[in-house]
């Protein structure tokens, strides 16, 4: 059953971040992969505008409940880029609107054609739209991990508070996109449709918006060893449990294909720091 935008309007809106401390940045900065991960999920935070204009061209713009939550995603996720782009900015490095303008004009040609793509889909295939809520929520529930496992890595104190609170933010988002994915799979034909795109184009998200590379890193370097699997075998049982959907190894085979692609081009995925979970760190994953 969806979840009520009542929910979203209650616990939702403008990230706090009054009370973070970003001047510690300066006196305890962090590592040089762990900000290339912020820069690349700040990146993909700020491009939520861009995703939403691409989904207001399928049919699915008629439903009240559905816009609405569209509008405040994307409200809350464009707070999110503004917090990590006071990370970036406090380790002097490029953040907010001068890195924003160079990804966009890099990225031109799939910015522009990409409305037509949706609109297209949107009004030939008849089940996209449970295609387009399964992807949302396998999106959310990695982006979710990924800030659970960079939080861990970098045990900055300062990263960990800010993280926890988008984590949460994004846990709502994740459970609007998987409750209306579960409706709509509920249907036969709109499993079989959602599993052959799955199967045949999904990718981490930033695929195609950021240089790829970018998004090989993140992947490979978060989830391709050690406590990061932990991570993935939860996202990967999220999604295994939705109908018609067990079995795929989407997020598995991306990693193992990310890390192959680093590899080729830099030589080595780094390692990450090692550390144990505890039971409660991995259940918030679980929206």
């Amino acid at each position: 059953m969806a979840i009520s935008i009542e929910k979203f309007q209650e616990q939702g809106g403008r990230l706090k971040t009054d009370d973070i401390d970003f001047d510690s940045f300066r006196a305890n900065p962090l590592d040089e992969h762990v900000l290339r991960c912020i820069g690349y999920m700040h990146d993909i935070e700020y491009q939520t505008v861009l995703y939403t204009r691409e989904m207001l061209l399928m049919p699915a713009w008629k439903d009240p409940q559905f816009t609405a939550f569209l509008t405040l995603w994307n409200y809350e996720e464009y707070w999110h880029g503004q917090a990590l782009g006071r990370v970036l900015a406090m380790h002097d490095r490029p953040a907010h609107d001068p890195r924003l303008t160079a990804m966009r004009s890099w990225n031109h040609r799939t910015l522009a054609w990409s409305p037509l793509v949706f609109w297209t889909l949107g009004h030939a295939i008849r089940r996209f739209p449970a295609v387009h809520m399964t992807w949302g929520a396998i999106n959310e529930w990695t982006a979710n991990a990924a800030y659970n496992r960079l939080a861990k890595i970098a045990d900055h104190p300062a990263l960990t508070e800010l993280l926890g609170r988008i984590m949460r933010q994004e846990g709502r988002h994740a459970g609007y996109y998987a409750a209306a994915a579960r409706d709509m799979l509920e249907e036969r034909k709109a499993q079989k449709v959602t599993s052959w795109f799955l199967r045949h184009e999904w990718a981490p998200v930033g695929n195609g918006d950021v240089p790829k590379i970018e998004t090989s890193f993140a992947t490979a370097y978060l989830f391709g060893s050690g406590e990061g699997a932990e991570l993935i075998d939860r996202v990967e049982e999220r999604i295994d449990a939705l109908p018609g959907l067990r079995g795929l190894n989407l997020v598995r085979n991306a990693i193992n294909d990310a890390r192959q692609h680093v590899i080729d081009v830099e030589g080595a995925v780094p390692e990450a720091r090692m550390y144990e979970w505890t039971r409660a760190e991995l259940e918030p994953e679980i929206v």
